[in-house]
């Protein structure tokens, strides 16, 4: 499923997709490349916070743990 999410920095939208109609995790806006937090569901953003470059990483890199982790079971 494609999720559309408008950058609250910038305004701009961004698409991406999902498996499930949920998602909670980092994200960089194409445009003009904020770093921030977010949680959706059911087709509406629950939350958006700011997010330092730092933890972006840290959240990206412990998600792709978690799928890793996901796919050896």
């Amino acid at each position: 499923m494609q999720i559309t999410i408008k950058c609250p920095a910038c305004n701009t939208d961004s698409g991406f997709f999902v498996a499930k109609n949920v998602f909670q995790g980092p994200f960089r806006c194409w445009n003009c490349k904020a770093l921030f937090t977010i949680k959706y569901k059911n087709g509406e953003m629950q939350s958006c916070e700011p997010l330092s470059s730092e933890d972006f990483e840290k959240q990206k890199a412990d998600k792709e743990a978690r799928r890793k982790k996901a796919r050896e079971k």
